[in-house]
């Protein structure tokens, strides 16, 4: 059924399949649900705790729906009640779904435990929210703590040994509390810009777009072409950023120095570019609702211009001595390998999964800001291994580089915001769920919002996903490989909270 109205990953248009797929839905969970709507890019379903095994069994199993990825849950307050909320997605059928349980304020402290069984029964990602303590404790002789290298600094590690190859793998966040969870209350809207950068600070400007865009969203707001170009631009601009700090995370971890300290330049020359657009390098706020804060000039647009073939030669460089290393090509190859079910089961998304062999991204998708309007390929991988991570981020960088020249060669004129007065806007009681493709993969955020206020606010990156499939692909792996094959990941630490 939704086969024949929606043609393998990209949509067109999207509005209709939502529409048509949340109809089915109804049809198909009939009286399992209390409620079903469209919020924003996702389907929200709100379940009683009591039909919620039977509405996951219909969507996992159901040929029609295929929900075989689990992506992340959360629980949120709002006046004296908990909510919880879980996010599922059919890669298959592109389309992802929010369910919406009420639950006791007991529930909540002890874990939601009923609620973790029922998903566990369909999604083995699940069992890293169970109470693994004594697990960890008996299956545990080896404890590495959280280290200095960025993104291996917000977890430790205990894991269990024979000789020197990982039998079993436990990632502990315990240490990664990033922020409370009502962060939000009490914050204006434009105060909330320049804060929610900072759950991803290797590229701060995808959460302010993501945010943004959900208000937009809400607003039924049209953004001008002009400002949508210089989002794009500054996308790709800290995609670059973070692939190549990617690289030389690497290259550092393979002790690697030539190549450590060449990426480490292209970075810096990247940053420059992106700090003349926006005066900062790690917390942009920079994007509006509506827009973005101020202009870009011709000035810039042409040093822009003249920077692309330097970085385009440099990185090819870069990526020339890593391959024509013959021992260090040895030393990533066939080390922490995801096979493509695995990735679609644990959630990843981004150069991880499409290191896997998938081609997914929502670049490609035709709502989503202006990509349509230029020509780039989503490269893939096969192996799924370290080495193809690395490969990945460079052929992605390549591809930026193709679409920034794209953008300014074709600037559109006309102005770079709209402007609106959030003050004087109250909206009804709504919600929306918002993602975007970030350097690491999908970053989503969920706001729930009532006349002037933000109810409830939850953020999701693509780390936590990666951090918890860490566990399965670190097994018989040796003991030197554990830092390569977790850089390989490209967590970022401001994505992982711990609650």
């Amino acid at each position: 059924m939704i086969n024949n109205i929606y043609n393998k990953i990209y949509s067109s248009p999207k509005l209709v399949l939502m529409e048509e797929i949340g109809k089915n839905l109804e049809f198909i969970l009939k009286d399992k649900i209390k409620n079903i709507f469209k919020a924003g890019q996702d389907i929200l379903i709100e379940v009683s705790k009591e039909n919620l095994y039977q509405v996951l069994k219909e969507l996992k199993e159901n040929p029609e729906l295929k929900v075989n990825s689990f992506q992340s849950t959360a629980a949120y307050k709002i006046s004296k009640k908990n909510f919880l909320i879980i996010n599922l997605t059919s890669f298959v059928n592109n389309f992802s779904v929010l369910i919406k349980i009420e639950i006791s304020s007991r529930e909540l402290e002890n874990g939601c435990t009923e609620i973790v069984n029922a998903l566990g029964e369909f999604y083995e990602p699940v069992n890293f929210y169970r109470d693994r303590s004594k697990l960890i404790s008996e299956n545990s002789d080896i404890k590495i703590f959280c280290q200095s290298l960025d993104g291996l600094d917000c977890f430790d590690l205990n894991i269990s040994t024979d000789n020197d190859v990982v039998k079993e793998a436990y990632v502990d966040i315990d240490i990664s509390r990033v922020v409370g969870n009502h962060y939000y209350k009490g914050l204006e809207i434009y105060n909330l810009i320049a804060y929610i950068s900072r759950f991803d600070w290797k590229a701060g400007i995808f959460p302010e777009i993501c945010l943004c865009s959900a208000f937009e969203e809400l607003l039924q707001l049209k953004v001008p072409e002009r400002a949508r170009y210089i989002r794009m631009l500054l996308c790709e601009l800290y995609r670059i950023s973070n692939h190549v700090y990617f690289i030389s995370n690497i290259c550092n971890i393979l002790g690697y120095d030539v190549a450590y300290s060449l990426s480490l330049l292209e970075r810096e020359r990247v940053l420059k570019l992106i700090e003349t657009v926006t005066g900062s390098r790690i917390v942009p706020n920079f994007i509006r609702i509506g827009g973005v804060k101020k202009d870009i000039s011709k000035e810039i647009i042409s040093s822009i211009r003249k920077s692309l073939p330097i970085l385009y030669k440099n990185i090819r460089r870069i990526e020339k001595i890593i391959i024509d290393d013959f021992l260090v090509i040895e030393r990533l190859k066939n080390i922490g390998i995801i096979g493509k079910e695995i990735a679609l089961d644990y959630g990843i998304s981004g150069p991880n999964l499409r290191a896997s062999g998938i081609r997914y991204d929502l670049r490609k998708d035709k709502d989503f800001i202006s990509y349509k309007d230029f020509s780039f390929t989503v490269p893939i991988c096969r192996t799924g291994d370290c080495l193809d991570r690395v490969l990945i981020r460079f052929n992605e960088i390549f591809q930026s580089l193709k679409i920034i020249s794209q953008i300014i060669n074709k600037f559109p004129s006309g102005a770079f915001i709209k402007r609106i007065n959030l003050s004087r806007i109250e909206f009804k009681s709504e919600a929306v769920s918002h993602g975007i493709e970030c350097p690491h993969g999908l970053f989503k955020i969920y706001i729930e919002v009532e006349k002037s206020n933000i109810n409830s606010l939850i953020v999701k990156g693509p780390s936590m996903n990666s951090l918890i499939l860490s566990e399965k692909i670190l097994k018989e792996n040796r003991l030197e490989d554990i830092n390569l094959i977790l850089a390989s990941l490209d967590i970022s630490p401001g994505e992982i909270i711990s609650t």
